[in-house]
């Protein structure tokens, strides 16, 4: 018996629990009900049992009844319930499977009382003798087991065991006793062997059946020794029939799969595969069996049994997830692995049942030429599954995901920041989101600048070309930008990108004569609607809201690599006119123009660079740009800075050897820069020892450890520069000078945010900040000197009722009362608290879903000032985003360190968790982008549990058990 010895006392539970006392009547003879007064005297036919004799045609009617009519229907019933569970179920092939392909949850939500119903009519209203009996109390413990009503299925399960257990002359034969035993062996189980007809007209005995859905109900209910002790018992009887041993191995592996025993598991699980009710879910159980060998680490036995999920499935999914797998099994040991399964992948896109899944398709495919490094293949499969991703957002998102990547990997950055753009964050992981979040602003300021450097080498290499092939080739070029904007194709250059100098406009009213064609095939009417349009509203980009100047500054405003830049360009957009002579005006062919594009190349590539470093944390491109700039631009008056960061480059690659021989080109080339001094002086300019120390000011401005943090900035910026500064930093340190009225402090470092970080979400909350500070004196002016107006009172007319002529009232007037603010309100009067109900608060934290929750973020560290900046930052959130459902914000002290914004209360967990899931994300970028994410963290929580938290006094214990509960969302 195996591992019996494991659990000694829960054995003899086992043995235990298919024993029963001994009682006074034949339990299956009789039955007891609770009847209205008004039929107390009448009799159900199960309560007449016995009364008269049971003969062979009464048999048969019951029998017959009882099957047909009760037992069938209810039997139908419950497969259907189960069906539609697994039809709800959807599969996550890339994690360990459920054993069963449905949910209990699902299942307890169907008509599931229905089928307890029947079976409860069908015992009731027949013979107690009928054959069918047992077989209608194991259907109704199964029922309950599926309502999760488990507690009723083992009453159920344990009155089969014994009302249906052998009887001498109607007496109870204790279970596993020498009395019962068969031929001087124990036996639990009941003796099958019967006579011809009992084989032909009544069911195999249910008592041996409600042994293994009693080892289920343990199972379900985590009670897995009880579960072990009784399956074992089971095992060691030799009469147990041999028709069940499958669904006892099933349950086994069920067992053994809840024990984290995986390759136990497979293997009876294995045993267990002609339970399957389809092929689909044979091929499912033996996907299973594959990942439970896969853990185990046998590995051949784990390819073996995805290789048979291949041969059997129905399911795409299966099919390609299994072969991913198999792939990543024996990629070591098989060097035609990968080539293999990608061939026949590419081959299942061909056919014609999985044209509506070659996204998945090509998108499996593409991951297997990213085991193989081929980064271009991988590229070309990515762009074909986002092509066949109509209608799929969530894989789309996926493949856009990983194109963005491997672009990114591939050192393609432009195509690599659209593809970020691209996806939708909503729908992926918190880990891939998080490193969305962390890429894309930073990637699609890299973008802009590379399309900057491209276009000035593109401009310089023209500049190179002979005069007569340089003529040529801008000439082809002018001809294919006026194709591309529908323009006329004419060698003249008078009047082109400018509405005034179209001579003679086709009148878009007139009356059509002969040749015009629809408005949007003429190109002549196209023009003339464009260059109207032009005229009254400007170039107005392709958005949403596109007459508001707000939305196209900030549409504009991301676009730009910096503000400058933005204004120069739109300027250039408005009155730059096409045309041959200013294309070949914007070709470096003189040496200032060259200079000026050197300059812009080398800008361009420097801020690039510094990208890289310090926002992206991406040593080895930044290394390559800078090393690109030192050697494209030796004459460069910013070769000082940037050798000066390649020197700490190379330190973070600990390739000293090349930071040596960059600090020597500082010291010889500039030996009093203020670098090389720095260098030279032996300072510890580590990256991260700095970043180190500005996060540590960083926290103390958080703190409120005002003084010094200010103290040790100034110290900081005397000796590092600005080279380390955050925009987190930057901002709180405004609003810390902005509490102190030293607004003109608070305006300088909201306008570096601006100017250093344009694209951080922070930038725009500085901005909205800078306009607010220079209304401060107008707004504090108004609110010193605002009066309030009581507005006149109209007396209520009465009505009397005893009346019905009209009486007039005066209208009494009261003349306007002024209320002036005082400076300062004194009161004699001791100030109570309003009456708070008491919430008695348990000794230990109780979770329960139906309660209502707050949504609870815990501030860690936090100084009051940017707590209620904290506060207030939520609240304009809720208001944009939930206008119509009031939700109040309140602030929690729990100790020294640690306090919680309280939004709510939701009506449930559901509701709670909803709204955390979806802005949770939103809180680093764009609500409190200001605050690092290691100073707050969230999760729900009752009124009840809320209590006993304060009484504790910290919050550790109850975000732990949050956690533990949900370990995907918190």
């Amino acid at each position: 018996m195996r591992q019996f010895l494991k659990y000694p006392k829960q054995g003899l539970l086992g043995i235990l629990l298919l024993s029963c006392s001994y009682l006074s009547a034949q339990p299956n003879t009789s039955i007891e009900l609770t009847k209205p007064e008004k039929y107390q005297s009448r009799l159900l036919p199960a309560e007449k049992t016995g009364n008269k004799k049971f003969t062979i045609p009464k048999r048969l009617y019951n029998n017959t009844v009882s099957h047909y009519n009760y037992y069938y229907n209810a039997s139908v019933k419950l497969n259907d319930i189960i069906l539609a569970a697994k039809n709800q179920h959807k599969e996550d092939y890339t994690q360990l499977l459920p054993f069963y392909n449905y949910s209990l949850n699902e299942t307890a939500k169907g008509q599931i009382d229905s089928v307890i119903y029947k079976c409860t009519a069908g015992i009731l209203l027949h013979d107690l003798r009928s054959d069918w009996v047992d077989q209608m109390y194991l259907l109704m413990g199964n029922a309950y087991m599926h309502r999760k009503d488990f507690d009723s299925a083992a009453w159920v399960f344990n009155y089969i065991n014994y009302a249906f257990a052998s009887k001498d002359e109607g007496y109870d034969l204790p279970i596993g006793s020498n009395v019962s035993s068969k031929g001087g062996t124990f036996s639990v189980s009941t003796d099958e062997k019967r006579n011809f007809w009992k084989k032909i007209s009544s069911p195999k005995p249910a008592r041996n059946e409600s042994f293994l859905l009693q080892s289920r109900n343990f199972i379900e209910q985590e009670k897995l020794a009880e579960a072990e002790a009784l399956l074992q018992v089971l095992a060691a009887d030799k009469f147990f029939p041999e028709r069940l041993k499958t669904t006892w191995n099933e349950y086994n592996a069920y067992l053994l799969y809840k024990e984290n025993q995986y390759d136990s598991a497979a293997f009876y699980l294995s045993k267990a595969l002609p339970n399957a009710q389809s092929k689909l879910e044979s091929a499912r159980w033996e996907y299973l069996i594959a990942q439970m060998y896969s853990l185990s680490n046998q590995d051949s036995l784990s390819v073996l049994w995805y290789e048979k999920a291949i041969n059997h499935t129905t399911d795409p999914l299966m099919d390609v997830y299994a072969r991913l797998n198999i792939v990543s099994l024996s990629s070591d040991k098989k060097v035609d692995a990968v080539n293999f399964h990608l061939t026949q992948l590419l081959a299942m896109a061909k056919k014609e049942k999985y044209q509506g899944f070659r996204d998945l398709i090509y998108y499996a495919a593409a991951e297997l030429e990213l085991r193989q490094n081929k980064l271009k293949n991988a590229e070309n499969w990515l762009n074909k599954s986002i092509g066949y991703s109509e209608g799929n957002s969530l894989q789309k998102t996926k493949s856009y995901f990983l194109l963005a990547e491997t672009l990114y990997k591939n050192k393609k950055y432009i195509p690599a920041s659209a593809a970020y753009d691209s996806l939708t964050i909503s729908l992926l992981n918190v880990e891939e989101a998080n490193r969305v979040n962390q890429k894309k602003e930073p990637l699609k300021r890299i973008a802009l600048a590379l399309k900057a450097v491209n276009r000035e080498d593109s401009l310089q290499r023209i500049a190179l070309l002979p005069e007569i092939e340089r003529e040529a080739l801008l000439k082809a070029l002018l001809k294919k930008i006026r194709k591309e904007k529908g323009l006329k194709d004419s060698d003249t250059e008078t009047s082109f990108g400018s509405g005034n100098a179209i001579a003679a406009p086709t009148d878009l009213f007139a009356t059509p004569t002969g040749n015009t064609g629809f408005y949007f095939t003429n190109n002549s009417l196209k023009t003339k609607g464009l260059s109207d349009f032009k005229s009254k509203w400007g170039n107005r980009p392709n958005i949403d809201n596109w007459r508001r100047q707000s939305a196209i500054d900030r549409s504009v405003g991301a676009m730009a690599v910096d503000n400058d830049q933005k204004t120069n360009s739109n300027k250039q957009s408005q009155t730059a006119v096409l045309s041959l002579e200013t294309l070949k005006d914007s070709i470096p062919l003189t040496v200032e123009k060259l200079a000026i594009s050197n300059d812009t190349i080398i800008n361009a590539l420097f801020l690039t660079a510094g990208i890289f470093q310090y926002q992206l944390r991406d040593v080895l491109p930044a290394t390559e740009t800078y090393e690109e700039i030192a050697k494209r631009f030796t004459e460069s008056s910013r070769l000082e800075d940037i050798w000066f960061q390649l020197h700490n480059c190379y330190q973070k690659q600990n390739d000293f050897k090349k930071a040596d021989s960059v600090k020597q080109l500082l010291n010889a080339f500039y030996p009093k820069g203020k670098n090389n001094q720095l260098l030279q002086s032996g300072a510890n300019l580590k990256p991260e020892v700095t970043n180190q120390l500005y996060a540590s000011i960083y926290n103390q401005f958080i703190e409120g450890k005002f003084e010094d943090a200010i103290a040790n900035k100034k110290k900081a910026d005397a000796q590092l520069g600005n080279s380390y500064w955050t925009p987190q930093l930057l901002y709180i340190e405004s609003v810390y000078y902005i509490k102190q009225k030293q607004d003109s402090i608070a305006k300088n470092r909201l306008n570096e945010i601006n100017r250093l970080f344009p694209a951080s979400p922070i930038a725009e909350k500085a901005k909205t900040m800078l306009e607010v500070l220079g209304k401060r004196a107008e707004i504090e002016a108004y609110l010193t000197n605002l009066t309030v107006e009581r507005p006149i009172e109209i007396e209520e007319r009465k009505i009397d009722l005893n009346t019905t002529s009209a009486q007039d009232l005066p209208v009494v007037s009261k003349a306007p009362t002024v209320i002036k603010v005082p400076e300062k309100v004194t009161s004699s009067l001791p100030i109570t608290a309003a009456p708070v109900e008491k919430i008695i608060a348990p000794e230990t934290y109780e979770f329960n879903a139906s309660d209502s929750q707050y949504v609870a973020i815990a501030l860690y560290k936090v100084d009051p000032i940017f707590v209620s900046e904290a506060r207030n930052a939520f609240n304009r959130f809720n208001q944009e985003r939930y206008y119509g459902q009031k939700l109040p914000i309140n602030v929690i002290r729990v100790n020294d360190t640690e306090q919680i914004l309280l939004i709510g209360a939701f009506a449930n967990a559901a509701e709670a968790s909803t709204y955390t899931d979806k802005n949770k994300s939103l809180a680093a970028s764009r609500i409190m982008p200001w605050l690092t994410t290691d100073k707050y963290s969230f999760s729900i929580i009752s009124s009840k549990n809320l209590a006993l938290l304060r009484k504790k006094g910290e919050t550790t214990t109850y975000w732990q058990l949050v956690r533990n509960l949900f370990p995907d969302k918190y």
